[in-house]
């Protein structure tokens, strides 16, 4: 089920050391992965900002992607972009990358911003990538939704609250 909800625009995500495996640099940022069996996370280091602190390197955190596996796919759990680098769609790229990259299926998350809901709405817009729904996870219905002007829009059924669980893959 897809809700709808509010969030804080502004996050700091600071300086920090660089942790999991290098998996490209893109934008002039450095993606790294650390994976688990049911748990991942994608993180975004700036490669020009960064402070030493007690002989070690520090980087500007930019993005963080966090992700759990449920029923086959990759759960978005949560996303979050530094304040100071809103405005570049770095999130939009970072599902690209991502799904590209990794060669996952994702899964929308349980409860989005009016954000999260933009970035799904222009992953349907690519011709790279294939935008899904169930009526429920279980659900064999499906529906390709189309883009809409802020959000997606079902062709079947209602999208936002209800059972229904959205998906996206790399064509």
């Amino acid at each position: 089920m897809v809700e709808r909800i509010e969030l804080n625009k502004g996050v700091n995500l600071g300086f920090e050391e660089k942790e999991g495996l290098l998996i490209g640099r893109r934008w002039g940022y450095d993606i790294h992965c650390e994976k688990t069996a049911r748990e991942m996370t994608v993180n975004v280091y700036d490669r020009k900002k960064f402070k030493t602190v007690a002989d070690e390197v520090h980087h500007r955190y930019v993005a963080y992607l966090g992700l759990s596996k449920r029923n086959g796919a990759w759960h978005v759990d949560l996303v979050e972009v530094d304040s100071r680098y809103k405005g570049k769609k770095l999130a939009n790229k970072l599902y690209r990358f991502v799904l590209k990259t990794l060669g996952i299926t994702l899964m929308a998350g349980s409860s989005q911003s009016v954000g999260g809901r933009y970035i799904w709405n222009t992953l349907a817009k690519d011709r790279n990538i294939t935008v899904y729904a169930k009526k429920g996870v279980y659900s064999k219905v499906i529906d390709f939704p189309k883009a809409g002007k802020r959000e997606l829009k079902g062709n079947l059924f209602n999208l936002y609250n209800t059972k229904a669980a959205i998906y996206a893959v790399a064509a």
